[in-house]
């Protein structure tokens, strides 16, 4: 596992307001032990002057009464999705009716585990994770070379074998839709 810091400034007021988030959610999940930020929200993240669209935010944790943290203080309601016993435990959660951003929770049971999901993602773009201020990252790769990725908005697929076994089933239409979405937002996918 390597990791390293990621300068945030002043830009994520900015964008939790053009995104619609609820106030002081994203400052707090940055600065939460135990709870991880990857996906499209980390994407915004490093790169603020993005025009990309934030649809959802991914996050890992590795205690549940985060949810119940988000349910007290930000009003965001977490609901089980049905998957497979031997499976990673998925949450979807939503702060009120309307337009709030969906919340896809991973529930994972340690730092290990988060990094062997993330390490095994299919593109080189969401090899990396934010949690208490440090950015994780796949050693495969340089954090300066992911976060250009991410700038020039180029998604390399990582070649060789996957651990799948924290992701749910039907993890290959994920990854099929995910890509079709990653080319509508204007990535240049490589394969």
């Amino acid at each position: 596992m390597s990791h390293g810091s990621l300068s945030i400034g002043p830009h994520l007021a900015a964008l939790a307001t053009a995104e619609g988030l609820p106030h002081g959610l994203l400052q707090w999940m940055i600065g939460v032990p135990g709870l991880y930020i990857y996906g499209g929200l980390l994407k915004r993240i490093i790169d603020p002057p993005s025009t990309v669209p934030l649809g959802d935010l991914d996050v890992i944790a590795l205690d549940a009464s985060v949810m119940d943290t988000m349910a007290e203080r930000f009003g965001i309601v977490f609901l089980q999705v049905k998957t497979a016993p031997t499976r990673t435990p998925f949450f979807i959660g939503k702060a009120g009716r309307g337009t709030g951003k969906i919340v896809h929770l991973a529930l994972l049971r340690s730092h290990e585990q988060v990094m062997r999901y993330i390490t095994n993602n299919q593109f080189d773009i969401d090899r990396l994770v934010l949690s208490n201020h440090h950015l994780f990252y796949d050693p495969k790769f340089e954090l300066d070379a992911l976060c250009n990725a991410i700038r020039m908005k180029r998604a390399t697929r990582v070649k060789g074998k996957r651990d799948m076994t924290l992701f749910a089933k039907n993890r290959p239409q994920i990854e099929h839709h995910y890509e079709v979405r990653l080319r509508r937002k204007g990535y240049l996918v490589i394969d």
